[in-house]
């Protein structure tokens, strides 16, 4: 799918085949526009006393409501917020957008966190963190913490 077409309801932008990584991360932030779009309508359910329980709710909705499905290494995709609630399933790329779009719409600013866990450089996932440092990782199994990695790279 190419940037710039109409975007559907409930839409699963899907990477070229045989994408890299620069596909993906391209993939993420250009569309964010399209998934802040869409979490305007959700995005106050999450808001709590300050920034860390807002964070913490977003966590929590995500682990205990949408399952964790790793996308096969030889097709990706990410949902937009809509696909991700209806079908209750996704990646850390879908985690991390819905999450990204819920925080900008409260005015709460972050970034894309890409780490790998091996001597390459290259990303093997991504999650996210306010600028304030609270970590977003829903695939991992506390709030406010993170996998230890080899590698972080911090993206706006």
């Amino acid at each position: 799918m190419r940037l710039g077409k109409a975007i559907k309801p409930n839409q699963t932008i899907t990477i070229k085949k045989r994408g890299n990584n620069s596909d993906i991360i391209n993939t993420i932030h250009g569309y964010m526009p399209y998934a802040i779009g869409q979490s305007k309508k959700r995005a106050s359910i999450f808001k709590g006393k300050d920034n860390k329980e807002t964070c913490r709710n977003i966590w929590s909705f995500l682990k205990h409501n949408i399952k964790y499905v790793e996308d096969s290494i030889h097709f990706q995709d990410i949902k937009l917020p809509d696909r991700l609630v209806k079908e209750r399933k996704g990646d850390c790329k879908s985690y991390s957008m819905f999450t990204a779009s819920i925080l900008e719409c409260l005015g709460i600013p972050y970034k894309f966190a890409y780490t790998s866990y091996t001597d390459s450089k290259t990303p093997q996932h991504v999650y996210v963190q306010t600028d304030d440092g609270i970590i977003i990782d829903a695939v991992w199994r506390k709030f406010n913490d993170e996998k230890p990695y080899t590698y972080k790279y911090l993206k706006r």
